[in-house]
């Protein structure tokens, strides 16, 4: 009797095992991806806030955190700090400050 050549279970692990290697390896890429596009937007957005004045500013953090929240309302305010490389208390202030929000409107 002849031993077969190649195992039909062990070519269907072969397969599927290959199969998981390549999605694995396209979920990789996807997420580098991501993370380089996620950076370019942060670096626009900064670049964007550091080109404004300060009743410009509290109306662009605003909408920042606003959008933030529809998002999801907790941690709305730290998101948006670290997307400008900012930190939280400025958020704060510039969200909270009477005298740009009467500059601003």
């Amino acid at each position: 009797m002849h031993k077969k050549d190649t195992d039909p279970l062990e070519q269907v692990m072969s397969v599927v095992t290959e199969g998981f290697k390549h999605t694995t390896d396209a979920i990789k890429d996807l997420r580098d991806q991501q993370e380089k596009l996620a950076e370019t937007q942060k670096q626009q957005a900064r670049a964007a806030y550091d080109g404004m004045t300060g009743s410009r500013k509290y109306r662009y953090v605003a909408k920042l955190v606003e959008i933030e929240k529809a998002v999801e309302e907790k941690g709305a305010q730290n998101r948006v700090a670290e997307t400008l490389n900012l930190s939280p208390s400025r958020i704060t202030q510039l969200i909270n400050s009477n005298k740009n929000r009467k500059n601003g409107k």
